[in-house]
């Protein structure tokens, strides 16, 4: 569920100065000089000791105590200090209705620290909640290296934990925060646009976006929280941010924390992540945020060619052309088939262009918004049975809702390319 950026994703040396700029929640290398740390096998006092630290520390970044927050810090470490400082500072700012931890009797290898004493690193969970972001509690591994300080306890290093992905916007640089109904906007304090002024772009996005898809049968009933993180904070699906042809925005379920009742795991939020260093990032276009929002709102039992074309038909191009009239010709040459999920996203912006060709052709052509809609909410009964790829009910489905062929579609598709400007 991601839109490619339709301009070049410049990383390399910008991508270092905002890193730098935003704080980031890494240390710097350890010094030359390195501290001494004895091999130590933690005991059951041990771990009792790192439980009732973090709940000091739980306590105090809900009371808005920095003192006794910072108290748990090793205080021999200024970088440490700065970054434990922005972490607590961007608490306070978000509407956090709980935060706890959770530590395993589990023992990792610790990172190294920058001072003496004897390490010890337990598994530990993080656990919050954010009013209207969450609708339940959420869980995020950490990953906090302890080190033995005045016969205490101490947190001697923090980082994010190397997982695939992870939504902690207080974890990282310096943030700001805006609060609706069912809706927390986050973006870096110094970013391209203020929190308040998202959260109102946001706001108009979900009107238009919910008007349009208010067919959809959603499973889930009641209000869908969402959580729209414009940060460098956090760490998206997969590689979906990581080269030239990144996405510009990615939008993904968080599961709420425990087990579910049944084979649907229940959500507790739905992240809407930017990607700070796209050219078209939704916190300043808003194609990109309809985008999103189509996705949080639209069709899931559906193939991704036709969740991406919705949600680019959706998102309201001028002309309702997309930017595709750049790739004109390369789109005319090529394969004439609609892009499966296996394959999906090899290659970037193409995929996009012939889902979005396909999905705006059968809506232009063939009854309007609402018979696509009807198709959508149809199109899980023409699966195959034991088949788990949606696009093998593809033909099926558009024979009983549209009375055409898939290689019908496709056609049309490439006929809606034809109909482009050349210039």
């Amino acid at each position: 569920m991601r839109i490619p950026g339709r301009s070049p994703i410049r990383l390399g040396p910008l991508l270092a100065v905002m890193l730098l700029s935003a704080g980031c929640a890494e240390l710097p290398e350890l010094p030359t000089a390195a501290p001494t740390h004895p091999p130590y096998e933690a005991t059951p006092a041990d771990y009792q000791a790192v439980r009732d630290l973090l709940d000091r520390r739980a306590t105090a970044a809900l009371q808005g105590d920095e003192t006794g927050f910072l108290a748990t810090v090793d205080p021999r470490v200024e970088k440490l200090l700065d970054q434990q400082r922005t972490i607590f500072d961007n608490l306070q700012q978000l509407p956090m209705t709980s935060l706890s931890y959770r530590v395993k009797d589990v023992q990792n290898d610790p990172d190294e620290v920058r001072n003496d004493g004897v390490l010890f690193a337990p598994k530990v969970v993080e656990v919050a909640q954010m009013e209207q972001a969450h609708r339940t509690p959420v869980s995020h591994p950490t990953d906090m290296t302890f080190v033995r300080h005045q016969d205490r306890w101490v947190v001697g290093r923090d980082r994010a934990a190397p997982v695939t992905r992870y939504s902690r916007p207080w974890f990282g640089g310096p943030v700001s925060v805006a609060v609706g109904r069912s809706v927390a906007v986050v973006i870096e304090k110094d970013g391209p646009t203020g929190a308040d002024d998202l959260l109102e772009r946001v706001k108009k996005a979900r009107t238009v976006i919910k008007a349009d898809l208010k067919a959809v049968q959603d499973a889930e009933k009641g209000k869908v929280p969402l959580l729209v993180d414009a940060t460098n904070n956090g760490k998206p699906p997969g590689d979906t941010f990581d080269d030239e042809h990144g996405a510009a925005a990615v939008t993904y379920r968080v599961d709420a924390v425990g087990p579910g009742k049944t084979i649907w795991k229940p959500f507790a939020t739905i992240v809407v992540k930017d990607n700070p260093v796209a050219s078209n990032r939704l916190a300043i276009d808003d194609r990109t945020l309809r985008h999103e929002l189509s996705h949080v709102y639209g069709p899931i039992l559906v193939p991704t060619w036709v969740k991406e074309g919705l949600a680019e038909h959706l998102s309201r191009c001028e002309a309702n052309i997309c930017d595709e009239d750049e790739d004109r010709e390369e789109l005319l040459a090529h394969e004439r088939a609609l892009p499966d999920d296996d394959e999906w996203g090899e290659e970037g912006a193409i995929d996009y262009a012939i889902s979005h060709a396909a999905v705006s052709w059968l809506i232009e052509e063939h009854g309007g918004l609402a018979k696509f809609i009807e198709f959508c909410n149809d199109f899980f009964s023409h699966r195959p049975q034991g088949s788990t790829d949606y696009n093998d009910g593809t033909d099926e489905a558009l024979r009983a809702s549209y009375g055409i062929t898939e290689k019908e579609l496709v056609a049309g598709a490439w006929d809606w390319f034809e109909r482009l400007p050349s210039g």
